[in-house]
């Protein structure tokens, strides 16, 4: 009866804002809780951390148990750039303009005409600049502010985001609009696709699949006919995806592509808020084949 109560409160919380801690700390749900929730109501099934043997189930288990530093410091948008230096792919790092512990501190007046100020704890906390002169300086103040308060790591329960310093870094804006982005989904260092995405004005984004050879491979739900050029530095972000990912039994790499060459974009571990929904079947049990948790040093 105390089990089915919780379930009843947590499912609750998902369809107010599942997103928002403060719904399930009112509804008394503690963070297990809401995985198996959340895992029950998005794939069906239920839960078994004792032996997780699809994807998913595996993307959950390695949000709760495998924290080692790393993780943390390559989720870092400042820090992570110390781990690519290390890898020999410092050149691939967009020009970093400043870190800053407030946004009191950030010195606009020197900063480029245009420019992306990150926070360096959370995902989607950013803000861009395409022209100094108009840019409202004391609402991205207390933006910022806002932000730095909070605990993301406690947002959606990415639990390897409570490590990291909340920050604000500065750097130079690469597009006037948002660039491709190619992701590669890779286990153990190896690249097993790439998913290419373009986000739209409106808020929605284009995503196309493609192997390593950039073939299309339509693995994704609801892809568009029309494919995607093929970058000029395709090759280079397939061998740069290969040497970070390699201490890292899942993370995904994103690359931007441009004329001078190659940029990092992130290095994220819990694409798709943990659960990827978006893929077919082919693209899941791949991936879950090639993910071996016994190999998984969890500190």
């Amino acid at each position: 009866m105390k089990s089915r109560n919780i379930f009843a409160r947590a499912y609750r919380a998902l369809r107010c804002q599942y997103r928002h801690w403060e719904i399930r700390t009112a509804a008394r749900i503690s963070d297990d809780w809401f995985d198996r929730v959340r895992y029950r109501q998005t794939t069906g099934k239920f839960l078994n951390y004792r032996n997780p043997n699809t994807l998913n189930a595996k993307l959950m288990w390695l949000n709760r148990y495998w924290l080692p530093q790393l993780k943390s410091d390559c989720t870092d948008k400042y820090t992570v750039r110390q781990y690519v230096t290390q890898c020999g792919l410092g050149h691939i790092l967009i020009p970093l303009l400043g870190v800053y512990d407030r946004a009191e501190d950030i010195p606009f007046d020197t900063l480029p005409e245009q420019f992306v100020l990150k926070c360096t704890h959370g995902c989607g906390y950013n803000l861009f600049c395409r022209d100094r002169a108009t840019f409202d300086i004391p609402k991205a103040v207390t933006q910022l502010n806002e932000w730095l308060k909070i605990d993301y790591s406690r947002v959606a329960i990415e639990r390897h985001y409570h490590a990291i310093t909340p920050r604000i870094v500065a750097e130079p804006l690469i597009s006037e609009e948002a660039p491709l982005e190619y992701q590669f989904w890779c286990t153990h260092g190896n690249p097993d696709s790439s998913l290419v995405c373009r986000k739209n004005l409106d808020g929605t984004y284009d995503a196309w699949s493609y192997d390593l050879q950039f073939n299309r491979i339509f693995e994704r739900l609801h892809e568009p006919e029309e494919p995607a050029l093929k970058p000029d530095h395709w090759e280079e972000m397939v061998e740069y995806a290969k040497i970070l990912s390699k201490p890292f039994p899942f993370v995904r790499v994103d690359f931007y592509s441009k004329p001078s060459g190659v940029l990092l974009a992130e290095l994220t571990f819990t694409g798709g808020g943990i659960l990827l929904t978006h893929y077919k079947q082919a693209f899941m049990r791949r991936v879950n084949a090639s993910l071996d948790l016994s190999s998984v040093h969890c500190p």
